[in-house]
């Protein structure tokens, strides 16, 4: 009976030794990707990114993020999209890319996390899904593949997401469909206090 009782405890240690460590990588993956970006696009139009967290709980943290970008020139808003993370393995990322139903509703909400607990899911419409892989510790990337669904991009471009922490930046690199030529984005992260 003690072995048993010994075996039981040990499998429980184990088994909250995993559910810890991908609790420390999606949290490190979460933690990573937040923030505000600043960037350019093939040296020209200027951007910003905001990834703001939302819907923090103690049940269910590093799982929402609000994402809004504009043009730097004409103040008009790019993207705004509702990002859901979930892990898939140690070293892997799930990424739901959620629409907006009443998207300007939203507009300049990224200062205000708070603004979105007035809100639950029902405000999402549409999904599209990206894996990110966890090349080292704190850099992240995907592989090539079609954002239909991602309103900055034309559908059947080829984009490859790269997330740095070593230098600050978020790289996006795109290759228009039925084209060769590769549009760079790069985005370096504000510095926080």
């Amino acid at each position: 009976m003690k072995k048993t009782i010994i075996l039981i405890i040990a499998f429980l240690f184990s088994v909250n030794g995993i559910a810890q460590d991908k609790l420390n990588d999606i949290k490190q993956f979460y933690r990573t990707i937040q923030g505000d970006y600043s960037g350019q696009i093939n040296d020209s139009t200027s951007l910003t990114l905001h990834f703001t967290p939302i819907w923090e709980t103690e049940e269910n943290p590093f799982r929402w993020f609000y994402l809004e970008a504009t043009n730097k020139e004409t103040k008009e808003i790019v993207v705004q999209k509702v990002l859901e993370i979930k892990p898939l393995t140690d070293i892997t990322f799930q990424v739901i890319i959620h629409g907006l139903s009443a998207p300007e509703k939203f507009v300049g909400k990224w200062s205000n996390r708070n603004y979105f607990d007035g809100y639950n899911t029902n405000i999402l419409k549409g999904k599209k899904k990206i894996t990110f892989l966890k090349t080292k510790d704190f850099e992240y990337q995907t592989g090539w593949n079609s954002r239909k669904s991602l309103t900055c991009f034309p559908s059947g471009d080829s984009v490859h997401f790269k997330f740095s922490q070593e230098d600050e930046r978020l790289y996006i690199k795109r290759v228009p469909a039925h084209s060769s030529n590769i549009i760079g984005y790069t985005f370096f992260k504000a510095l926080t206090d």
